[in-house]
């Protein structure tokens, strides 16, 4: 399985598939920054003076990453990036959880606000989380072998 999960073209389409979504994600965000902003607001966890600039600077900051780990430019950086941004994601999904908010996800535009969506962007962003860990540490430089004395 692990020799499977290594293998170059598996890499290549985990790259595209996960670079792609933040794309797509960060795109309907970029494309609708009120919506977006009002979704974060459900998180309760920014002042209102910082919905709208977080809600203008994260998209951007998605596609960049995004794309990046799609065209294999700078992998290491766009797959850390991406990495923080999903565990920022998951901290901000599972206390929203925890508190019982009615929580808009706005992961990919604006979805329903239920328990069951709350938890189904969790499980998702952990797939994410995952699948992100081992590109980044595929994309490890290798270590020199230890020499023999």
């Amino acid at each position: 399985m692990k020799r499977a999960l290594s293998h170059p073209h598996m890499l290549l389409a985990l790259r595209l598939v996960i670079g792609g979504l933040f794309v797509y994600a960060g795109g309907l965000k970029f494309l609708h920054p009120v919506a977006f902003a009002d979704s974060i607001a459900t998180y309760q966890l920014l002042p209102e003076a910082l919905l709208h600039p977080v809600a203008l600077l994260l998209p951007p900051l998605e596609i960049i990453a995004g794309a990046m780990l799609i065209s294999g430019y700078r992998k290491r950086l766009a797959t850390f990036t991406l990495v923080l941004l999903c565990l920022v994601f998951l901290v901000a999904l599972g206390q929203g959880w925890a508190r019982g908010l009615e929580i808009d996800c706005g992961c990919f535009g604006s979805e329903s606000s239920s328990e069951q969506a709350a938890l189904w962007a969790i499980g998702r962003d952990i797939l994410f989380l995952l699948g992100l860990g081992w590109l980044y540490w595929k994309f490890l430089p290798p270590t020199p072998a230890a020499s023999h004395a």
